[in-house]
């Protein structure tokens, strides 16, 4: 018998929630199967033993895309109360209390298997990215209350208390030599995985030189053969691949003791270290990292300082020269894409984004609209992106239509994003905030305070409202400006009927 992991992902935490949770059911002698959502025949679900749920919330309070065919089925009435009875689960959450709908997707989801009869082991847990150790803050305590329960059930005979050192861990990838032909069918190719190198026609800093936010507008050539594949609306984001620089992973090449012909941190990440090493002495001091009393060490080692995964190979040398290549795809976890807003009016040969320079040292898709709908949009520092985009092109396809546009940053000369184009497009109407220029800081919200007149006019006659830009105080402090106009229940029916939308 094992148990059942499912997870519901956008960006792929989730995903590693899981994996890592099938790592540890091994090493308790418990055999366990992971699949994402989507991929799970859902009408076997009643005669699974123990299902473990891990589900992230994208958007504004929405299931991610991977479990949203499963979720319209959960959801049918003909179900019934008893449909999951025999059945025992629990839901871990994934979210960021930044946003306003945090974990909404882990709470209806808790609710609805409770509506089913299914046996909850425990309440929902709602892990949150802003902890100061992330998801870890919630995740563990969840999972060490769901193996207790787990082994309190006493169908899983084999299944430990404790972890079982002596346990081999089956790895979910292992390592092939490409040049064999016995493995190129197994070699994915770059373009098989919907990436493609483009080419920077230009790299254009668009803040003053005296101004310590150093912002980019990046222009990208797409090619003539891609150009089918990449065509964009405004509002379209483009997934990004980013990759370690080479002088990190040069670090972790020295470290680990790998030639350069095979390869060219989460708390689990500790964890998983300490259960490879066979240095005693590497070996306590890596558990005592990963353990629950061992946080504020944590946090002295690895958070506050932005000590790095290769500098921890490093920091551990007899445990990187002894692990197997193997092994790594059980401690390491892929670098996500990362979305960014398109900044420019659909092109079939170019595509730019408004990115924002990140640089430190440490002590080391939406519903589209009609183009004459009248708009308002919100959008400070780089969340004016997407609206460069939707102005541009509406300036070009439909100049009488109509639009305010608030945008907020410091200086007028000094992050005014794109002051020398607005003039020049017509169908809308920029306010700028400048929050440094006065004594008194001037913020988006107090613009559209001034122009609530115009916005509940614009709003009575359909407008649609587009909020992007940092996902702090901003995104409340607007919908608080829109209550105050139309009224709370109004706001809210609006939000929920994505007639008011965020990408924050």
């Amino acid at each position: 018998m094992s148990i059942l992991i499912l997870y519901g992902s956008e960006t792929g935490t989730a995903q590693d929630i899981a994996e890592s949770l099938r790592r540890e059911a091994q090493m308790r002698h418990l055999a366990a199967r992971v699949f994402e959502l989507d991929e799970y025949d859902i009408g076997q679900l009643p005669t699974e033993n123990v299902v473990l749920f891990v589900v992230s919330t994208t958007g504004q309070g929405e299931m991610p895309p991977n479990m949203r065919k499963t979720w319209k089925l959960l959801l049918r009435k003909s179900l019934g109360a008893e449909f999951l009875k025999n059945v025992n689960t629990a839901v871990l959450g994934l979210g960021d209390s930044s946003y306003q709908k945090y974990n909404f997707a882990g709470k209806k989801l808790y609710r609805r298997l409770a509506q089913m009869g299914a046996n909850m082991m425990c309440g929902v847990s709602l892990a949150d990215d802003q902890h100061e150790i992330g998801i870890d803050g919630a995740f563990i305590p969840w999972k060490q209350r769901v193996w207790e329960e787990i082994q309190s059930l006493g169908i899983y005979e084999s299944m430990t208390e404790e972890i079982d050192p002596k346990v081999k861990i089956q790895t979910k990838y292992r390592f092939v030599e490409a040049g064999n032909p016995d493995h190129r069918k197994n070699v994915v190719a770059e373009s098989d995985t919907g990436y493609h190198a483009l080419k920077v026609n230009s790299n254009r800093r668009v803040t003053s030189e005296n101004h310590f936010q150093d912002t980019r507008l990046v222009n990208f050539e797409i090619p003539y053969e891609l150009q089918s594949q990449m065509k964009y609306s405004p509002g379209d984001v483009l997934m990004v691949r980013p990759y370690n620089p080479d002088e990190t992973v040069q670090v972790a090449i020295e470290a680990l003791g790998y030639s350069d012909e095979i390869l060219n941190k989460p708390r689990s990440f500790f964890e998983m270290l300490s259960y490879y090493s066979n240095d005693a002495s590497e070996k306590e001091r890596l558990r005592e990292l990963a353990s629950p009393e061992g946080l504020d060490d944590l946090l002295d080692y690895a958070n506050r300082c932005r000590r790095t995964t290769a500098e921890t190979f490093r920091d551990f040398p007899a445990t990187s020269k002894h692990l197997e290549p193997d092994y790594l795809f059980e401690i390491l976890t892929v670098i996500r894409p990362r979305a960014f807003s398109i900044a420019s009016a659909p092109s079939a040969n170019f595509v730019e984004l408004l990115v924002a320079k990140v640089e430190y040292k440490s002590r080391m898709a939406d519903k589209r609209r009609g183009l004459c709908t009248p708009v308002i949009c919100i959008g400070p520092g780089t969340g004016v992106a997407p609206f460069r985009s939707l102005f541009g092109q509406r300036s070009r396809l439909s100049p009488h239509s109509s639009g305010l546009l608030f945008f907020g940053c410091r200086g007028e000369h000094d992050d005014f994003y794109f002051s020398d184009e607005w003039n020049s497009m017509s169908g809308v109407e920029v306010i700028a905030a400048f929050s440094r220029d006065s004594e008194k800081k001037v913020y988006v919200q107090h613009k559209m305070g001034e122009r609530a007149r115009d916005i509940k006019k614009m709003l009575e006659s359909g407008a649609s409202v587009f909020i992007a830009g940092s996902s702090g105080d901003m995104p409340k402090a607007v919908s608080s400006v829109l209550s105050q106009i139309q009224g709370d229940e109004w706001t809210k029916k609006a939000e929920e009927t994505g007639r008011i939308q965020y990408e924050t």
